[in-house]
């Protein structure tokens, strides 16, 4: 479709050029890595998830604070340990 330079595109005749654009593309096929791309998952989140949970460690509190603060061993209970 052609257009004078002189106006702006009518609701209608920007149907029809889209009619158009997409009619032109129906007849070629698509790239086969851009098919395979459309086609794979948007975001790999059963696998991410997966390797996350196997890098957590699973521990108490009490060891996961030990092992931070370089505790050798945990108090009894809270009672006092002489500790400054």
């Amino acid at each position: 479709m052609k257009r004078s330079t002189d106006r702006r595109w009518s609701p209608a005749e920007i149907r029809q050029n889209q009619k158009e654009h997409y009619a032109g593309m129906a007849e070629h096929p698509p790239d086969r890595k851009a098919s395979a791309d459309f086609h794979r998952p948007a975001y790999q989140a059963n696998n991410m998830i997966r390797i996350q949970g196997q890098q957590l460690e699973h521990i108490t509190v009490e060891e996961y604070l030990a092992k931070k603060y370089h505790i050798k061993e945990a108090d009894a209970g809270g009672a006092e340990t002489g500790r400054k």
